[in-house]
């Protein structure tokens, strides 16, 4: 059974569900993550931080091509953002191969990221997808 580190929340949501529910598996992600441990069960976070990286691939890519759709003006600093979760996912999973990564690295890591990103960041561009028929 996994512990809630975080909950989904309507206050959450960008009123699109295929973004919606990507954010909803991310979240599921990040509280696996807070389950396990990581000192012991190096399998489970080396799964965590592969699907971590797939996520964003999917993830961004999706938000990526709704930017183009809808001629979001903040796309390039998104996409910047964008461009450091992987960078620091990719570093953690390298960190965690060689053993200098800890379970609060990972979590701290996620938990900023879904404070900033997905509620600060990404609910700028709500407005934008509604104009745009998104939903």
């Amino acid at each position: 059974m996994i512990v809630v580190f975080i909950k989904w929340s309507e206050s959450v949501s960008v009123h699109v569900e295929e973004i919606d529910n990507q954010h909803k598996k991310l979240l599921g992600l990040i509280n696996w993550a807070h389950d396990i441990d990581w000192d012991k069960d190096k399998e489970k976070g080396n799964r965590i931080l592969n699907e971590l990286i797939e996520f964003a691939r999917v993830h961004f890519t999706t938000e990526e091509n709704y930017f183009a759709k809808c001629n979001y003006g903040g796309a390039e600093a998104h996409v910047a953002a964008h461009m450091g979760y992987i960078a620091k996912v990719l570093l953690l999973y390298r960190n965690f191969q060689n053993g200098t990564c800890s379970a609060d690295d990972v979590l701290n890591f996620l938990k900023s990221w879904w404070e900033d990103h997905l509620i600060k960041m990404d609910h700028k561009y709500v407005e934008n997808f509604r104009a745009c028929g998104l939903k």
